[in-house]
């Protein structure tokens, strides 16, 4: 694909995205064999679901179809991906900082010094972090221009309950070893076990004795001939070949 191609390529899906209300991030055209593969990416202030993204590549497939002799992309088969950012996307635009906010980032000043922090707020002009540190937690504000690069880093372990306070979050309660809320010794809930109970729960198991040879012996029957072998193939994953 020439520049030409390229650049009215850009102005196609900018357009169609931008329609749709999201703003297109990155556009990459590679060859893979005989075909292209189109990839774009779009965002929006509240994320990119799944159907939305699917919505959008039909869009733009269709608007590439009835170019006619000007669609960009030529008379080669081609494959097109629209998806939303990763993690470790690099954040270069103050909107990349405004959707991440609550988000851990970690960024590199133009003199070399780095801060990592969970977003709390940004400006056209800053952002604003809130960082954990031995002394505790600290909020500092970091000019955009003196942003060097940045991205949003994986958090393996959730912030501490200083740090959420500051971010306004409330902290997720977690539940107990048996996955629910731990109850009184002594209380009894439906379901419980009674005196009672525990006799007919040894009645249940010494009838459930009696038919353990038949299921062994079930068991270890070879299937019926012919049978059917099923296979489970993944899920598509929306890709719109054409």
């Amino acid at each position: 694909m020439g520049s030409g191609d390229e650049r009215r390529l850009r102005e196609v899906v900018t357009e169609v995205t931008a329609q749709a209300g999201y703003d297109l991030e990155e556009l990459v055209v590679r060859s893979a064999g005989r075909r292209s593969v189109v990839r774009v990416v779009i965002d929006g202030d509240a994320g990119v679901t799944l159907d939305a993204a699917a919505e959008v590549s039909r869009a733009i497939s269709q608007r590439l179809d009835d170019s006619g002799t000007n669609d960009p992309t030529g008379s080669a088969p081609y494959t097109l991906e629209v998806t939303s950012p990763g993690i470790g996307r690099p954040l270069t635009l103050p909107r990349h900082f405004r959707r991440a906010r609550t988000r851990l980032v970690s960024l590199v000043t133009v003199d070399g010094r780095a801060v990592t922090g969970h977003v709390l707020s940004s400006t056209d002009d800053a952002v604003q972090l809130v960082v954990s540190g031995r002394k505790g937690v600290s909020q500092v504000e970091v000019a955009l221009i003196d942003v060097a690069r940045a991205k949003v880093e994986v958090e393996f372990s959730p912030p501490s309950a200083a740090v959420l306070a500051l971010l306004g979050i409330e902290p997720t309660l977690e539940p107990d070893a048996d996955g629910g809320d731990l109850e009184e010794d002594g209380d009894l809930e439906d379901g419980d076990l009674e005196d009672g109970d525990l006799e007919e729960q040894d009645e249940l198991e010494d009838g459930e004795l009696e038919h353990e040879g038949e299921l062994e012996a079930e068991a270890g029957s070879p299937a019926p001939a012919g049978a059917a072998k099923i296979r489970v193939s993944p899920d598509s994953t929306g890709e719109v070949p054409r």
